[in-house]
This record gives structure tokens, sequence and C-alpha cells, in this order.
């Protein structure tokens, strides 16, 4: 295939910057993203699937103080390109098909994204609390990636934890995931319940 001899570049460093304001109930911030992506076509033929794109992105997010038991954590972002940056979802140039020219009959563009999260953490008492929440991350593909390609991840889990001493943390925690293709009508979901334990120490020499 002629795109395996299309070599990513990028000519510049990410840049990025954040706002961040407090308030009474907790904060209130606003990151943005912008890259630049190039590739070059490194085949000897007579097509040039050499192109650029920009990537960007904005990304809200808060936590709110909900009385003294309770803390809301959310987020939301939206933008072009910044797969690169999630968990799920790490293609972030797909290809479009453009026919009418011989020379390209196809271009790389950004693909935009949206993610969401909110989670929402609860403190039962000092030897207990909890967290549920969800995330999403769905993707608007290119009309010439495969139909395999990733669109749509959904994320969920719901935990108690224990804290015996200081220092010390153990709990159950049950997660829920799920995927979604393209076009192949592929999707799959997982569950699974998971137990941990953790110990934090340090010591100086």
């Amino acid at each position: 295939m002629e795109l395996e001899g299309v070599a990513a570049l990028f000519p510049l460093p990410d840049w990025s910057a954040e706002d961040r304001q407090s308030l009474p109930f907790g904060y209130v911030g606003l990151a943005v993203m912008l890259r630049r992506i190039k590739w070059e076509d490194m085949n000897n033929d007579n097509l040039d699937l050499s192109g650029g794109a920009t990537g960007w992105g904005l990304n809200l997010t808060t936590n709110i103080n909900i009385g003294k038991n309770d803390v809301f954590r959310g987020g939301l972002v939206y933008g072009e390109g910044i797969q690169n940056y999630m968990n799920d979802a790490t293609v972030d140039i797909g290809i479009e098909n453009d026919f009418s020219d011989p020379v390209a009959p196809v271009k790389g563009v950004a693909l935009p994204m949206i993610g969401i999260s909110a989670f929402l953490d609860h403190t039962w008492s000092d030897k207990f609390s909890s967290t549920i929440g969800y995330s999403m991350l769905n993707n608007e593909n290119s009309d010439a990636q495969t139909d395999d390609s990733y669109k749509k991840g959904q994320y969920a889990l719901v935990n108690l934890l224990y804290y015996p001493a200081e220092n010390a943390m153990a709990g159950i925690e049950y997660q829920w995931g799920k995927r979604e293709n393209f076009r192949d009508g592929f999707s799959s979901s997982i569950s699974r319940i998971q137990f941990s334990f953790k110990y934090n120490f340090s010591h100086s020499f």
C-alpha cells in the first residue's frame, strides 16, 4: 500500500497552556493545545501523498465541593488531531478519499473528537470512601478509514475503599468498559472486579 511509505513528521513542539480559577466551591480550569502534524510521501511513484494538518484542543475541567463529604470532578475535551493524548483512541490523522485528484487520491485530515468524564468522590467516614464515575471518548471518523477503526469508547467504575491505618488503603472496585468500531458493526464490552491494596512509606538515608 502507498501509505506504508508515508512518514510522520513533527516539526514543532506541541504547545499547551492552562488557566485555573479558584472559587469558593472548588475550581474551574481551561486548557488549550496546539500542534503541527506533517507527513512526507517517501515512495518513488506517481503519487504525492505528502501533507500537513493542525491539531488543536480545548479542555474544560472542574472540581466542585458538594457539602463536606462529596466532590464532583468533571471534564469536557473537544478538538481535532489530539487523540495521541487519550488513553484509547491514538490515531489522530485519518484519510479521506479525493478521487478527483489523480496525484493525491487520498488526503490526511485531523480527526475531530469529543470526550467527557464525570466522577463523584464520597467520604463515608474517616475509614471509608467511594468513587463512582463515567467517561466517554467519541471519534468522528474520516470516510477512508478502515471499517475496524476505533469509533467510541466508554468506561465506568464504582468502588469502596477502606483506610485501616495511616498510609494504608484496601479496596474493591467494579469496572465496565465498551468499545465500538467505525463501520464493521463490532462492539464489545467487558466487566471486572478489582481488589487493591496500597501502603505508602518513605525512608531517608
